[in-house]
Parts: C-alpha cells; sequence; structure tokens
C-alpha cells in the first residue's frame, strides 16, 4: 500500500516580531502573531524563493517542526501592511497551534502562501457585511485594516467573553473611529443572557436587510458550525427580498472561509 505524503512548496523562514495575548479560555488561549515579512531580493524571485506576495484572506501553510503536512491559517494582513500576522488558538493536542503559541519574539517559523482568490476582496466599490466568530474574526480585521476608501463595512463578531476573547478589540475601535468600519455588533455566549453571532444577524435584520438589498457583499469566517447558522439566518432575512445565500454565492456575493 503506497502512503501519499502531499507536497509542500519551498517555505520561507519568518521570525516574529511580536505577540498580543489573550486568556481564552482553559482549554483554548490565543494569541495574535505579527511576523517580519522578508522581501525577497530580485535572484530569490527568480530562482522561485522567498515569500511570495499576498493580501488579507489569502493563507499561510506553517510547517511545524517535525511534521510533513502543513497547516493553513487565514492572514490579517497584507504585504503592503509590512508584516505577516495571524490570529492562533492553542489546540489541545495540535502540534501545530502548540508550536506557534509557543513562540516569543526572535523564534522563528518556516511558511508559505496559498491565494485563496474566492474569498478576497478587491477594491470593493459597495457596501460589505463581514461576519466573523473566534479567530475567525482575523482575514475580516484585514480588510478593515486595508479599506482606504472607507467603503461602507459592517462587522459582526462572536465570541464567549468579551474581556478574555475579544481579538482586535483596540484595532477595531480606531478603525470605527477613522471610518475604516462603519459599524461593529457583538455577541457573546458566556455571559448573561449569551448570544451567538447568529443572533446579533437577527437583531440587526432590517439594516442588514437594506444593506442586501442595494448589493452588498458578505464574507464569513469561523468554524463550519457558525457558517452554517449564519447562513440559515441570512437565508431567513433573504427570503424578504425574493432571494438566498445561494443566489449570492451564484453571483459572487457570498464567500466563505471556514474550518
Amino acid at each position: 500500500m503506497l502512503n501519499h505524503v502531499p507536497r509542500v512548496p519551498p517555505s520561507t523562514t519568518l521570525t516574529l516580531m511580536s505577540r498580543q495575548d489573550y486568556p481564552g479560555h482553559a482549554d483554548r488561549p490565543t494569541a495574535i502573531l505579527r511576523f517580519r515579512w522578508p522581501r525577497a531580493g530580485w535572484r530569490d524571485r527568480l530562482h522561485g524563493r522567498g515569500l511570495a506576495r499576498f493580501a488579507a484572506g489569502d493563507l499561510v501553510g506553517i510547517v511545524p517542526p517535525g511534521a510533513s503536512v502543513p497547516r493553513y491559517y487565514s492572514l490579517a494582513s497584507g504585504t503592503e501592511d509590512g508584516f505577516l500576522e495571524i490570529c492562533v488558538g492553542r489546540l489541545p493536542g495540535g502540534l501545530c497551534s502548540t508550536h506557534l503559541y509557543g513562540l516569543q519574539p526572535g523564534d522563528t517559523a518556516q511558511a508559505f502562501i496559498r491565494p485563496n482568490p474566492g474569498f478576497a476582496l478587491h477594491g470593493p466599490r459597495r457596501a460589505v457585511v463581514l461576519i466573523g466568530a473566534g479567530t475567525g474574526v482575523a482575514p475580516l480585521a484585514g480588510f478593515i485594516r486595508r479599506n482606504r476608501r472607507r467603503t461602507p463595512m459592517h462587522l459582526y463578531y462572536g465570541g464567549r467573553n468579551p474581556s478574555l476573547d475579544f481579538f482586535f478589540e483596540p484595532e477595531i475601535r480606531r478603525w470605527l473611529d477613522e471610518q475604516r468600519l462603519a459599524s461593529v455588533q457583538t455577541a457573546f455566549s458566556r455571559v448573561p443572557g449569551g448570544a451567538y453571532v447568529q443572533d446579533a444577524l437577527r437583531r440587526d435584520a432590517t439594516h442588514l436587510s437594506a444593506l442586501l438589498q442595494r448589493g452588498a457583499c458578505v464574507r464569513v469566517c469561523g468554524s463550519r458550525p457558525m457558517a452554517r447558522g449564519v447562513a440559515e439566518t441570512l437565508d431567513d432575512i433573504l427570503g424578504t427580498l425574493n432571494s438566498s445565500v445561494q443566489q449570492l454565492k451564484a453571483k459572487g456575493r457570498y464567500a466563505e472561509d471556514v474550518f
């Protein structure tokens, strides 16, 4: 019997610049990791070495020591930002997440870029609805960070407890002040009267309906169960417009990055 070993593209050494830690919960502490982006010289580019250009929403493949299979993380930054940033929750028994979570500034990781063109946002002209839960907010934060045109972006964020896992909160508040972000609605499940991101969508159904009717596009990032719940909720809202999530997908207005 032949064992298939996936081919891993050539990797580049990333050096950790800084980390922002969140206690999360006992089973999953989390950190936002910011790596220095090693700019490739012309010789490296000629021979296919060095890290490819990337955009928020693309994926970085990390090969942990002793492993042959990479793990992929959604990028919260683009090449123009001058750094590579991801949000990593340490999973019990997770080889790659444990390796990454244990890194300290100055430590290194082996990585390569995998484009994710179906999820990318290329200078949208119409409003954007961004829906994420937990570490799934990372690429959405990257979209907002690069929103220099001040396109109306509306974030719906779900977590467990705002004091433990409201990732990118200082940046989100600043982006609101800078008008890179038009609005933010949150839902936290492990607080009195707890709710999920789907509840935030229902709570804002009138506003969402108006945005979608005017042609807004949607990006969803998080766990598969969350994405299913979000799609069901949006189908209810879109039903009043004689539309559906499937129709938005067919028009290129709806994309998911799920894990």
